[in-house]
């Protein structure tokens, strides 16, 4: 089962490791916010880019079971969470989906301190899922603002 749930996590969030694990840090984010208070959409992607980056260091740390590795990945993706890039939209439904992420993301660290790997899977996946929640909500967001 345990295999399998990391073959469907693998292949669902599949995008390999790529050499831009450390492009951005959440403090750089932090620091370049400060810089602008309209970030551009360049801004936007490279901060978005890091907290995939990020994500992507969770997933690597569940396949190999480094447990310190999913923290380090779920620490960052917490920090960058509070950062004002993440703030694109205001509202309550953006904040909901913030605490949502927020959870899910502590939860996986919650079960990695733990050393439990299917825990951590398993919170993984409810985490990659309200991402892309957000990420559409966004988008309908933007459509009805144009």
């Amino acid at each position: 089962m345990r295999s399998l749930l990391l073959i469907f996590v693998c292949g669902f969030l599949a995008g390999g490791f790529g050499d831009q694990r450390d492009s951005i840090s959440p403090l750089l984010a932090k620091e370049s916010s400060r810089q602008k208070k309209n970030p551009t959409q360049e801004n936007i992607s490279k901060f978005m880019q890091a907290k995939l980056d990020s994500s992507k260091d969770v997933l690597e740390g569940l396949v190999t079971e480094d447990f310190a590795l999913i923290q380090k990945g779920t620490k960052k993706m917490i920090e960058m969470s509070n950062a004002t890039e993440w703030q694109l939209v205001e509202g309550p439904i953006f904040a909901q989906q913030s605490a949502e992420f927020r959870n899910a993301a502590k939860d996986v660290a919650k079960y990695a301190q733990k050393k439990n790997i299917d825990g951590a899977s398993l919170s993984y996946l409810h985490l990659t899922m309200t991402c892309i929640a957000c990420h559409k909500q966004i988008k309908k967001s933007v459509v009805v603002m144009k």
